[in-house]
């Protein structure tokens, strides 16, 4: 009873004057902070795992690789394989599963050991991140799920901004095993402190086929789409930051950090703004906005990536449109899929894995073939293709409102029902024409 009592327990409403968040939304916001740390703080440590695994750096990349690529592919069977279980339940398994492989990874003497815990580590994560989503979906006040998502996203963009460079830097000072040490006591003690509300909706029942009904809508297939186009367009030039902007930092890893901490900043602004703004304005303007903004940095890149200050300017803009609309596609894949949230999320977390690798491989490709500064176009391309299946999803959900909207203008319209007149004692019973 007292853990549920306060786990019902909320924060501040906010400045909007809006009904207050679970407290709850917090605590899973954090263990996204554990994920998000865990997930990019290792491209950071590779040179000294490479060392201490008896690898080349290389070879220890491939550790990012198969975490990225057992992310992408297990977060939708996940969410089919723990459907019919409650979310704290699910919360719960992810969590231990995460930390678990996380602390093997840490201690493991060989290469194939760490392997072994960062493929544990990402099942875990592609379990958490989705169920995570989804519970602040469900468990949103009403008219404020745009801003639970964007608690529980604010993890992810915290963890860019705050979790990689402080890991990076006590991995420097303590070695990289005490930093994936100190993700695994954060994951843990999260796991120990998730209580859901005992009156949290666990989700409906239902058999595979129904759970996998969202994939026949038009419009949740563009959604991911947008995802995928849109990852794909920024990480054909994040891959390669140090190349693209190496005339603003002149080789220099310190100011390399200050873009990248100007990003994090930007990153965890827009993930804040996107949550009201979608509450207030809808999905659909957030969503466009936020494109357009990364399209419009990218394509200006060639231009701002000369001298260090309009680059940190155009890096903490790019953070901002590019955290931007994750809070916006979340929000209208629940809608559109309001039974399957889980699914749904978790196709959409595959989407951002999928999209990340092939922009990290279209830069690849398109940086031995054109000047380094110059990749900021071709991305914004990509970008475009993004912005076009937003506009394409948006049809397809009205196109697919429009009978629903119809039906019910009919029955608006209709004539009412003859009303039977009041009888009073004595008079025969009233009968319809």
């Amino acid at each position: 009873m007292r853990a549920d009592r306060a786990a019902r327990s909320t924060a501040d409403g906010g400045l909007d004057g809006g009904p207050s968040m679970p407290a709850v939304l917090y605590l899973l916001a954090l263990g996204a902070f554990a994920v998000g740390t865990d997930t990019f703080v290792i491209a950071g440590l590779l040179s000294e795992m490479g060392r201490s695994l008896h690898v080349s750096t290389t070879v220890a990349g491939q550790l990012v690789t198969v975490f990225a690529l057992t992310y992408a592919v297990l977060a939708p069977v996940a969410a089919v394989v723990t459907g019919r279980w409650s979310r704290q339940r699910r919360l719960r398994a992810a969590l231990a599963l995460f930390t678990a492989g996380t602390a093997v990874s840490a201690v493991a003497p060989w290469f194939w050991l760490a392997m072994v815990g960062r493929v544990t580590a990402a099942a875990g994560a592609s379990a958490y991140t989705p169920a995570a989503v989804a519970a602040a979906g469900a468990l949103a006040p009403e008219g404020r799920r745009g801003t639970a998502l964007a608690i529980v996203i604010s993890g992810l963009s915290a963890a860019t901004a705050l979790g990689v460079p402080l890991g990076t830097l006590v991995g420097g000072a303590l070695g990289w095993r005490f930093t994936l040490l100190l993700v695994a006591v954060l994951g843990a003690a999260v796991m120990a402190g998730c209580h859901l509300p005992a009156d949290a909706p666990a989700g409906a029942v239902a058999g595979l086929r129904e759970r996998l009904a969202p994939l026949r809508k038009p419009a949740v297939l563009l959604v991911l789409a947008t995802t995928l186009f849109a990852l794909a367009s920024e990480y054909t030039i994040y891959t390669y930051l140090s190349l693209i902007f190496g005339a603003a930092t002149d080789g220099r890893t310190v100011l390399l950090s200050a873009l990248l901490l100007a990003f994090g900043v930007g990153a965890v602004i827009g993930n804040a703004v996107a949550g009201p703004a979608t509450d207030r304005w809808g999905d659909g303007p957030v969503l466009l906005l936020a494109l357009v903004g990364v399209v419009a940095v990218e394509f200006l890149m060639p231009w701002t990536t000369g001298s260090l200050w309009p680059s940190l300017l155009a890096m903490g803009l790019w953070g901002v449109a590019g955290w931007g609309y994750l809070v916006p596609l979340q929000h209208r894949l629940m809608a559109l899929a309001p039974g399957a949230a889980s699914l749904t999320t978790s196709l959409n977390s595959s989407a951002i894995y999928l999209g990340a690798s092939a922009g990290s491989v279209a830069g690849g490709v398109l940086i031995t073939q054109l000047p380094a500064r110059s990749i900021g176009c071709p991305a914004a391309a990509i970008g475009l293709l993004a912005i076009a299946s937003a506009l394409a999803s948006n049809r397809a959900r009205d196109a697919a409102n429009a009978p629903a909207s119809a039906a019910n203008a009919d029955n608006a319209g209709a004539d009412p029902a003859p009303k039977p007149p009041d009888l009073k004692p004595g008079k025969r019973s009233w009968s319809p024409p």
